[in-house]
C-alpha cells in the first residue's frame, strides 16, 4: 500500500466521482492546481498514471487508477470508522453536534440530512438553533454552535466556510397573476411588476436584489416586506405580487398550481451557496456532519 494522506486520497476520490478537476475543487472549496498538484502527487507516489487525461473528455482511471481508488474508499472508509469509535470513547459533552441553519434549510433541506447522519452516529447528541442569516452569522462568531448553515453569494467575513451545494433561486407568482399567463417574461415586464419580499434590512433582501440585478432588473417596485419566508410564500401565491424564494420552499405548490414559476427570457436567474461557516478546529463530529452534508447535496444534484 502506498503511503498517502488522507486529504490526498480524498481529493483523488472526488476527482474521480465529480468526473473532472473543476467539479472537485468547486466540492472540495478549493482551488482547480491545489486538486492538479494532489492527484500528480499521489501519481509519483504510486509511481503510475492514475487518470488519463484528454481536453473535453472526463478523465478515466487506468488500471493503477482503479487500485489506488478502490484503496481510497477503504482508507478512508477505516477512517470514517476509526473517528467514529474515538467519538464513542470521548467525554458525553465533547459528542454534542451543534449547528445554526437558516430557517429555510431548517425546514426543507436540513431535516433528511440530519436524521440520516443520526443514523449513522448514535451516542452523539444534536443541538439545532434556525433564524436568520444575521442569527446564523452570530452564534458561529460566537462560537455558541460548531457550524452555521446559510444562503450565500460569496465568503463570510472573519469565519472559515466551504460551499456545500447550490439553492436554485425561482421568481413564483399566483396562477391569477397577469405574469403566470406569459409563456417567458422579460426583464422590462420584470421591472414593472410589483414584489413581495423580505425585510429590506435584512441579507437576505440584499442577496435576492443582487441576483436580479445580475439578470437586469435594476429597480423594481415593493408591495410588501415581511420578516417571515412562509408569508411571502404565501402573500405571492394570494396574488399580492411577485416572489423571489429558494425553490426547495415552494415546490409542493408548484407541482400542486398553487403557484406558478416565471420562466425568463435572457439570462436565467442564479442560485444561492449553501455555506457552511465554522472555527477551526472544528469538533470530529460537525467535521463528519459537513462531509456527510456535502456527499448527500452532490448525490441529489446528480
Amino acid at each position: 500500500m502506498i503511503s498517502a494522506s488522507a486529504r490526498r486520497l480524498s481529493v483523488f476520490k472526488a476527482v474521480v466521482e465529480e468526473g473532472g478537476f473543476n467539479r472537485a475543487a468547486m466540492r472540495l472549496d478549493i482551488s482547480q492546481p491545489s486538486v492538479g498538484a494532489h492527484v500528480r502527487a499521489l501519481e509519483r507516489q504510486a509511481g503510475h498514471t492514475l487518470l488519463e487525461r484528454k481536453r473535453g473528455a472526463r478523465p478515466r482511471l487506468t488500471k493503477a487508477g482503479e487500485a489506488v481508488y478502490s484503496m481510497a474508499l477503504e482508507v478512508l472508509r477505516r477512517g470514517e470508522e476509526a473517528a467514529q469509535q474515538l467519538d464513542e470513547l470521548r467525554p458525553a459533552q465533547d459528542r454534542v453536534m451543534s449547528l445554526a441553519v437558516h430557517r429555510e434549510y431548517g425546514q426543507y433541506r436540513l431535516p433528511a440530512h440530519l436524521a440520516s447522519f443520526a443514523r449513522r452516529s448514535p451516542g452523539i447528541r444534536f443541538v439545532t438553533h434556525t433564524g436568520t442569516i444575521e442569527d446564523v452569522v452570530a452564534l458561529v462568531r460566537a462560537r455558541t454552535v460548531s457550524l452555521g448553515l446559510l444562503p450565500s453569494l460569496g465568503a463570510i467575513a472573519g469565519l472559515d466556510s466551504v460551499v456545500l451545494g447550490h439553492e436554485p433561486m425561482v421568481l413564483v407568482v399566483s396562477p391569477h397573476h397577469p405574469l403566470a399567463r406569459k409563456p417567458s417574461v422579460t426583464v422590462a415586464d420584470l421591472a414593472a411588476a410589483s414584489y413581495v419580499t423580505g425585510l429590506r434590512s435584512s441579507s437576505y433582501f440584499e442577496m435576492t436584489d443582487r441576483l436580479l440585478k445580475r439578470i437586469g432588473v435594476n429597480r423594481r417596485s415593493i408591495a410588501m416586506e415581511v420578516q417571515d419566508f412562509g408569508m411571502v410564500r404565501e402573500l405571492a401565491r394570494h396574488g399580492a405580487g411577485v416572489a423571489c424564494i429558494a425553490l426547495c420552499t415552494v415546490q409542493d405548490d408548484l407541482r400542486a398550481g398553487a403557484l406558478v414559476r416565471l420562466s425568463i427570457s435572457g439570462r436565467p436567474l442564479d442560485g444561492f451557496e449553501l455555506r457552511c461557516a465554522f472555527h477551526d478546529p472544528l469538533p470530529q463530529p460537525a467535521r463528519r456532519f459537513m462531509d456527510h452534508l456535502r456527499e448527500q447535496l452532490n448525490a441529489s444534484a446528480a
